[in-house]
Formats: structure tokens, sequence, C-alpha cells
């Protein structure tokens, strides 16, 4: 048996893994508070932006931090923040850009060799997974709701159901 320091610090482990994990769990299921709400009209444009810069110029990879970050902001992000979009850019598929950014990120994660080992990149791979089922069901709406301007992207999507077999990488 160990100290009762030891024990100490083996329940704060024990305690601090739970904490990760519940943290995790909460955005998983959607119980976070969204910032996206109360984000200005500035800093919501310059995301998307972000967003369309990265989908143009990744090829080989993102940092795992970059990831980590976006992954939080795919989960907050909904038809509210794609609407609010659309005057703003003069388009109305503006859910495009952030979808195929999720896919491409979630392909990396998912070709990684540390998947199979680091729970950090399991999970990472599980948020972008979440968040890439909610900005697909936020296109399919916003394909119904704005068929007149529907995109090669939409119609894909519409008809097949599921874009993460048919984009290309």
């Amino acid at each position: 048996m160990g100290s009762r320091d030891d024990i100490v610090r083996q329940l704060e482990s024990k305690v601090a893994v739970l904490e990760k994990q519940v943290t995790f769990l909460l955005k998983v299921n959607g119980f976070h508070l969204s910032e996206m709400r109360k984000i200005s009209d500035e800093n919501l444009l310059r995301l998307y932006q972000d967003a369309v810069h990265l989908v143009a110029v990744v090829r080989k990879g993102i940092a795992l931090e970059v990831v980590e970050r976006w992954a939080e902001i795919f989960l907050q992000l909904s038809e509210v923040e794609m609407v609010r979009l659309q005057p703003i850019i003069g388009f109305d598929h503006t859910w495009e850009p952030f979808y195929l950014l999720c896919t491409k990120m979630l392909t990396q994660v998912r070709e990684s060799k540390e998947v199979k080992t680091q729970v950090r990149v399991q999970q990472l791979f599980a948020l972008l997974e979440k968040g890439r089922q909610g900005l697909q069901s936020c296109g399919v709406m916003m394909c119904h709701r704005f068929q007149d301007t529907l995109t090669d992207t939409g119609r894909t999507l519409i008809e097949v159901g599921d874009l993460i077999n048919q984009l290309p990488d």
C-alpha cells in the first residue's frame, strides 16, 4: 500500500482525467454554450475567410493545436451563423467552406498514426466527426432553403446525402 500522499496524488490524477472527460462529453453532446451567437459580424466574417483560405492552401496537414481550435468552432456553428454570413458575403451556401475544412481535418486526423494510440487524437476525431455531422445537417437545411442558388457541392449533398466520401482530397 502507498502512503497517504501517494493516494492523494492518484486521486488528483483520476479527478483531472475525469474533468477532461466530462468537458469532452459536454462538447460532443452540445451542452456547452455557443460563443458563436455572441460573435461579432466582423469576427464571423474573419472565421469564414480563414476557413476559405485554409481549404485552398492546406495540402499536407495542419498542426493538431489548430485542428483542435477549429473542431470547437465547427461544433458551435449552426444555420444561424450561416444565415448571418449570407448578406455579408453575398453567397447563400456559406456552410460549404466550413464543411470542406472540417472534412479535410477529419481525414488528416483519421489517417494519423497517433489515432490508434493517443486518447487526445481519438477525442479530436470524435469532436471533428460531431462537428462534421452538424455542418452537414446545416448544409442540408441551407440547400433546401436556397435551392435557386444550389452549388455542385450542395447538389451532391442533396443527391448523395453524405459528402465525406465524395470530396476530392
